[in-house]
């Protein structure tokens, strides 16, 4: 499988060098890949968009469907530099770690963390996937979609073995509702035992949430009901301040 996919890796590499349209038995000749092997790679990308065949001229180039992916890249990129000056203030005015999460299918993806002056031992790093359902900062990405995806992902998800937390359908709506109406997401010791986890919405250029920002503090660091707010409020501004960065008009 691996092999499988570094030849139809290796094929689009070829195709991106320059405007030139190739023919099976160039790509075959670049590849040392029998035609047989290459035909059934641009085949496959033909269908996906990936790869356009000239049918007059026998030739492939390069399809437009590459160009919706480059551009989620480009813009998990920006946010991703974006953010990281905005983590690390609030990381310091907080002392807790901080997260930027964007959604990667039915799951919360960390794309960006920095640990806090108090960094607690979480195995939460770069790359890691959770349920959507799974803590305040993922839950603002789930509170955030529409009704059908929303509908789908509590008909779908929830009733799994190993989806966590386990949590009723009616439970979460009540909580996507609040999420909502307050703009923020606060959990208590549903992810990190004996800690509080806060996320907020981050909006993109089309005024959509395009991810979410927030940090996981121990309760030994909340004394009372005002520090929460508190670190409410700093995660909410945060937020403001990479939707603003991110080209929201929202605020």
């Amino acid at each position: 499988m691996i092999q499988s996919l570094l030849r139809s890796m290796e094929i689009l590499e070829i195709l991106k060098e320059n405007s030139h349209k190739y023919s099976i038995a160039e790509l075959a000749e670049r590849t040392s890949l029998p035609p047989s092997t290459v035909h059934r790679i641009l085949q496959t990308f033909c269908d996906m968009n990936y790869v356009l065949r000239d049918d007059s001229a026998h030739t492939y180039e390069l399809g437009p469907a590459l160009i919706s992916l480059g551009r989620a890249a480009a813009s998990n990129f920006r946010i991703q530099n974006a953010a990281a000056p905005i983590l690390r203030q609030l990381s310091s005015s907080t002392r807790e770690d901080t997260y930027l999460i964007i959604q990667s299918s039915d799951k919360g993806l960390v794309l960006v963390k920095q640990d806090g002056p108090n960094h607690l031992k979480v195995v939460e790093e770069f790359g890691y996937e959770m349920d959507l359902h799974c803590g305040a900062i993922r839950k603002v990405l789930l509170a955030y979609q529409s009704e059908a995806y929303i509908n789908y992902y509590l008909d779908t998800r929830l009733d799994r073995p190993e989806a966590f937390p386990q949590i009723s359908r009616r439970a979460l709506e009540l909580e996507l509702e609040q999420i909502r109406r307050d703009g923020v997401a606060v959990t208590h010791g549903e992810y990190v035992h004996d800690a509080a986890g806060i996320g907020a919405p981050v909006y993109g250029p089309d005024n959509k949430v395009i991810a979410s920002i927030g940090l996981v503090a121990p309760y030994s660091r909340i004394p009372n009901e005002k520090h929460l707010e508190k670190l409410m409020e700093d995660v909410k501004n945060a937020a403001h301040d990479l939707s603003v960065m991110s080209g929201s008009t929202k605020f």
